[in-house]
């Protein structure tokens, strides 16, 4: 989700405001000793307070003004907003700290401490004001605060915010956007990625914002369950895939069935339109025999037969294209049989330059190219490109002369009885 600032240009000096120094004083009368104040943590964080509400919200205000917003005036703007305003609200946090980090880079906010040489930047650990916080405490206490209210709206324990995000350093402010999504989900869905990402939840937010959205919709006993169950120590692979990719696996595989009749395969998917695709394959619901509880529901996918009968071939399936996969699921099985022995030799182009035919020819040219071109075509040849723009030829001259009078075995024939000498007259030895 977009701040509404067009960008991080560095500021004319013309319109360059003043820097704001922040030094080691602050303390109220009150305040003592020094040292327990920038020790214990609540104590540090009024003084904190203190120093953003008094020194640094007033040049974000400034900063705010500045800089164009891109599209319609709706664009967030923070000006003029208390700091519990801010903090109240997602975008305005988000916003606020954009605008700090800008300012930092620009050197609108200097840092003189004590015992510090003049001009000197502080370290990422060195602590600056009088809070006795570094420039990265600070910023994360800001973030974590607004990650605990964000927890603590939706209804969670706040104190359990790290153990949501795990071993993640929650840095980057549009986190919080995705945090806010994460606690919208289904407990069970919560349980799942716990169990499957096995204590890593933080990993779960270098992922788009898409792919939390998706993951907010889906059932989990429906998608991420079976997942879980199926990918077993390659469940994390998951978080690879973007949200269009996911959305795809959700909304295609809509049946838990599906998904783990897929398997592992399922991580040698690219284009999540294949995955859409097998989900267009048959599925049927059976009634079997169980020793223990008689007859029970269960369900027959088209994806677990052919997956079977390809056995190991079946990734190359995989690696074709949509078009292709809805022609394989139409495939019957002698015909998955017969094609099996020369799967090891074909790959996606040589399935989909076939595949304006029905699958029957596929085989038949296959059966006809082994007897009459060689072996050796097969091994070097057959997925080069000479190779499939010949396959392109012939399945353009069999739509030529008509499919209903040339049948898939008469195909065969004709290769063998060098019919196609102009398309493959290359190859042959």
């Amino acid at each position: 989700m977009q701040t509404g600032i067009c960008g991080e240009k560095a500021i004319m000096a013309n319109e360059r405001p003043s820097p704001v120094i922040i030094d080691s004083t602050g303390g109220k009368l009150w305040e003592f000793p020094d040292a327990l104040w920038q020790k214990v943590p609540p104590l540090q964080a009024i003084r904190l307070r203190r120093t953003v509400n008094e020194k640094i919200l007033p040049l974000l205000y400034k900063l705010d003004d500045m800089f164009p917003r891109s599209g319609d005036s709706k664009n967030r703007h923070i000006s003029g907003m208390s700091i519990n305003d801010i903090e109240a609200d997602i975008s305005s946090t988000v916003l606020a700290l954009h605008l700090f980090d800008i300012a930092l880079d620009q050197g609108l906010l200097k840092f003189v401490n004590k015992g510090a040489k003049k001009a000197a930047k502080p370290g990422p650990k060195t602590p600056v004001g009088s809070c006795g916080m570094s420039l990265a405490e600070a910023r994360r206490y800001f973030l974590e605060d607004a990650a605990r209210n964000i927890l603590k709206e939706a209804g969670h324990d706040p104190k359990k915010l790290h153990e949501m995000l795990g071993n993640y350093d929650l840095n980057d402010p549009s986190v919080l956007f995705k945090l806010k999504l994460m606690a919208t989900f289904d407990p069970l869905t919560i349980s799942e990625l716990r169990e499957g990402l096995r204590g890593n939840m933080g990993k779960l937010f270098d992922c788009d914002e898409e792919f939390f959205k998706v993951l907010k919709k889906a059932k989990p006993t429906n998608f991420l369950r079976p997942l879980r169950k199926t990918l077993g120590k390659n469940f994390p692979d998951i978080l690879e895939w973007d949200g269009t990719f996911i959305r795809a696996v959700a909304e295609g595989l809509e049946h838990s069935a599906k998904i783990i009749a897929l398997g592992r395969s399922l991580l040698e998917i690219k284009d999540p339109e294949i995955a859409r695709a097998l989900g267009r394959w048959p599925i049927e619901e059976a009634l079997v025999k169980d020793k223990v509880k008689g007859k029970k529901k269960t369900y027959i996918t088209r994806i677990e037969q052919v997956r079977k009968l390809l056995g190991d071939e079946f990734k190359i399936l995989m690696k074709s294209n949509a078009a292709v996969i809805d022609q394989a699921g139409n495939w019957k099985d002698e015909e998955i049989e017969r094609i099996k022995f020369f799967v090891g030799y074909i790959n996606g182009d040589v399935i989909e330059a076939l595949a304006e035919l029905p699958f029957a020819y596929t085989v038949n040219i296959m059966e006809g190219l082994w007897s009459t071109v060689s072996r050796e075509f097969m091994e070097q040849h057959l997925t080069t490109p000479e190779a499939i723009s010949a396959l392109k030829s012939i399945v353009a001259k069999i739509q030529q002369m008509g499919v209903e009078a040339t049948t898939p075995e008469k195909v065969k024939g004709m290769i063998e009885n060098n019919f196609f000498d102009k398309q493959l007259s290359q190859f042959y030895k």
